[in-house]
Formats: C-alpha cells, sequence, structure tokens
C-alpha cells in the first residue's frame, strides 16, 4: 500500500510496510512519535519538491477547491466563485511602487547633497556634466580635482565633455578641502550608484509582475501608472469595482472635494495623467482622451482581475482604438482642399459696388444709365420723354442735396479732429514751459 502526504516543501509517497498498524486508529500517531518508530510503519518511495512558490500556491489553491466542491455538492444551490490564481498576487507591486517613489525621494535628496558638497571644491564640473549617474561616476573617479589631468574619463563621459572637464579643473575657482572631506564624498557618491542600480533592478522586477497581474492594464496606461492605480486602491480587486469615472480621477481627490465646496469646475484627471496617450495630447483634448481612456482602463481592469486569460489582446486592441480617435481629434478643424472642395473654395467674380465716403461721391455711370432707361419703358411718345427728362433732373436734384448734407458733416468731422489735435499740442507746451521753469528755480 502507498500512502501520499503533501507538505508545504511538496508531496512525498511512503510504502506502508506493517498494514496492521492502520488498523489502530485511536493509537497510531504513537508509531509517528520518533523518526525511528515511523521507519518501522512506512518507507519514502519519491519525494516531488516544488519548484518555487507560485507552485506550492497553485497547489494549494487546486486542493483547496477540490474540498470545497466536496462540501458544496450536498447543497442545493450552486455557489458561483472567482477563479484563485498565485500570479495575480497584488501586494507585491504594491509595495514595490512604494518603494520605487521613496527610492526616488531618497535619489534626489543624495544627488542634490552631494552636488552641493562637491561644487564647494569644483564647482564647474555640475554645469558641465548634467547626468546625475555620470556626475557621481566621475567625481568618484576623479576624487580631488587636480587628479583631474591624469583621470581617464573616457568610460563616463565623451571625449569633448571630458576635454571640458579638464579644461576646467585649471581655471577652477573652488576651494581646497581635505582628504577627509573627499573621502566622503566618495563614499556618498557610491550609495547614490548603489541605490541607483537597485532603483533599475526594482523598476524591471516591477515591469515584469505588472505584465504577469495586469497585462492588458498596462499596455493601456503603462507599468507606472497601472501600478500607481493599483497601490491608490488597495488592490487589484478593489480597483475593479470602481467605475471608469472613479478610475478617471484617482489621485485627484483633494481636488475634486475642493471643486465641489466651492462649486467650481471638478478636475479631468488624477493619476491617469501621467500616461503616455494623454501626454501627447494638445491641452484642449486632454479631458476628452482621459474620459475615453479611463472607460478603456477600467474594462482592461475587470478583465485582468476577474479573468482566466493572461494575454494583453483586448488591451493592444483598445489602445489602437483610442490612437485612432486621437488623430481624429488632432486632425479635426483641418479642412483639405481636393477634388470637388477645390472648385468650392474658389472665389466668386468680383463686381464693384458704389460706397459713399464723408464727403459723398458720385454714382456710378452704368447704375445712372440704368435708372434712365428703367424710367424711359413707362410710357411712348413725347409725354413719356418729357417725363423721363423730369424724373432724371429730379434724381440729379437729390443726389446734389445729399451730396452737400455729407459734405457739411464731413466738414464738421474735419473741424473736431483739428480742434482736438490743437488742444492736445498746447497741453504739451504747457507742460514742457512748467518743466523749464522748476529746473530753473533749483
Amino acid at each position: 500500500m502507498l500512502v501520499l502526504f503533501e507538505t508545504a516543501a511538496g508531496y512525498a509517497i511512503f510504502k506502508v510496510l506493517d498494514e496492521s498498524k492502520l488498523q489502530e486508529v485511536d493509537s497510531l500517531w504513537k508509531e509517528f512519535e520518533t523518526p525511528e518508530k515511523a521507519n518501522k510503519v512506512v518507507k519514502l518511495k519519491h519525494f516531488e519538491k516544488f519548484q518555487d512558490t507560485t507552485e506550492a500556491l497553485a497547489e494549494l489553491s487546486r486542493i483547496t477547491k477540490r474540498c470545497y466542491c466536496e462540501v458544496e455538492t450536498s447543497r442545493s444551490n450552486f455557489v458561483p466563485q472567482l477563479k484563485f490564481s498565485p500570479d495575480k498576487v497584488d501586494t507585491m507591486i504594491v509595495q514595490a511602487i512604494s518603494l520605487l517613489d521613496d527610492l526616488d525621494k531618497e535619489l534626489n535628496n543624495y544627488i542634490m547633497r552631494c552636488r552641493e558638497w562637491y561644487g564647494w571644491h569644483f564647482p564647474e564640473v555640475g554645469k558641465i556634466i548634467t547626468d546625475n549617474l555620470a556626475y557621481c561616476k566621475s567625481v568618484r573617479k576623479i576624487g580631488a580635482r587636480t587628479n583631474v589631468a591624469t583621470t581617464d574619463l573616457s568610460e563616463h563621459l565623451p571625449e569633448e565633455v571630458e576635454a571640458e572637464v579638464k579644461l576646467a579643473a585649471e581655471i577652477s575657482m573652488g576651494t581646497e578641502v581635505s582628504e577627509e572631506d573627499i573621502g566622503n564624498i566618495m563614499h556618498l557618491c557610491d550609495q547614490v550608484i548603489e541605490i541607483t542600480e537597485y532603483r533599475t533592478q526594482l523598476y524591471d522586477y516591477l515591469k515584469n509582475r505588472m505584465m504577469a497581474i495586469a497585462p492588458n492594464l498596462t499596455v493601456m496606461v503603462g507599468e507606472l501608472v497601472g501600478a500607481r492605480l493599483i497601490s491608490h486602491a488597495g488592490s487589484l480587486l478593489n480597483l475593479a469595482k470602481h467605475p471608469a469615472s472613479t478610475v478617471q480621477i484617482l489621485g485627484a481627490e483633494k481636488a475634486l472635494f475642493r471643486a465641489l465646496k466651492t462649486r467650481r469646475d471638478t478636475p479631468k484627471y488624477g493619476l491617469i495623467y501621467h500616461a503616455s496617450l494623454v501626454g501627447q495630447t494638445s491641452a484642449k483634448n486632454k479631458g476628452k482622451i482621459s474620459r475615453m481612456l479611463a472607460a478603456k482602463a477600467s474594462l482592461a481592469i475587470r478583465y485582468d482581475a476577474l479573468g482566466e486569460d493572461t494575454n494583453a489582446e483586448m488591451g493592444v486592441e483598445n489602445r489602437a482604438k483610442l490612437e485612432a480617435r486621437l488623430r481624429h481629434l488632432e486632425e479635426k478643424g483641418i479642412r483639405r482642399i481636393s477634388g470637388t472642395g477645390k472648385a468650392m473654395a474658389k472665389s466668386d467674380k468680383y463686381q464693384h459696388k458704389r460706397t459713399r465716403g464723408f464727403n459723398g461721391s458720385r454714382r456710378n455711370s452704368q447704375e445712372e444709365e440704368k435708372e434712365v432707361q428703367e424710367s424711359r419703358g413707362g410710357g411712348d411718345g413725347r409725354k413719356g420723354r418729357g417725363g423721363d427728362r423730369l424724373s432724371h433732373r429730379g434724381i440729379v436734384k437729390e443726389e446734389e442735396k445729399e451730396e452737400k448734407g455729407q459734405g457739411g458733416r464731413g466738414r464738421l468731422i474735419w473741424l473736431g479732429r483739428n480742434c482736438i489735435i490743437l488742444g492736445l499740442l498746447v497741453v504739451v507746451v504747457s507742460t514742457r514751459t512748467r518743466l523749464t521753469r522748476i529746473s530753473l528755480t533749483v
């Protein structure tokens, strides 16, 4: 008879040497008090070890589910449950993104202190080398600025930057420091280099965990934004319970409640603002893109949290749709002239129309001839021609009256402008004379 024994390390198969011992259930535990007594009852035949904790959690989940199903078979009602996967343990993501933010803060403080400290001895190198990691590595290799001429910095800096550093060291205005000060500065540079390397390693770990736990969310908003959303909500399952409107402003709670209290416009985005799709959008379209991105990201979160598949096909498809929508919004308003559009864009033939100035201007000769012809069309014979002449004379007299009235108005406007200019000249002259009197008295 073979016996299967399940442990936290793996599965063990034992062969029962004395099957009669199994009949005595009440006193069976006494046969396993010591290893010597256990060797008389069973013998190890095979041991299957778990490769890692992921496999152990998967086996534990399978055993737990099997036991649960055996218990629930006696119940008449079916109780649906979510599938537990050891790959979707998001606690590691919450801790990793929090540690990454802490490392960024510490790195900024250390680098600022290092630049300020070494700047007393060699201030010019801080403006020449802008990259923080290259700066710390160069300072670690240089030490005192008197060693720059004999130090090879080609491993960390380009040739032109290295030549500029060596030239600046000859005319540096920094103060002299002791060897103990240089030692402490170099020790600080070592700390910066170590923390930077560990941050790179932690970022790679976070990227791999995000692709394993939430691949669709990672494709939509990126690993950093996705991890911050999960950390802010507490877990991936809690984030899946939020609607798209909450995902959109998650991280901007203070601004939201302040806007509600003061009755102003509510914020359009929170942590999702740092996504690449929102960042590459113009200012007027950021609100629209953030709303659409939150809706698609909400679907991706629920698919990652509750779905059984671990692929990112849905995230890739939705991101392609959002990018197409973004291009449409950016190109909106730009009219293309092609085909029939060119014909529509052509301007109509220009026709001159008479416009009157402030002093009045005569009508066009074409308009006068047209009016004369229309007036002649009213009758025949001498009476018609006589009426035409009278009407034409009346039109001319009315035009002369209008020209005289408009000419009078134009003269009044001209006189008003001249009076204003003269008044300004008088004011300028009077102020100049006052200033000259004051200067003479002084």
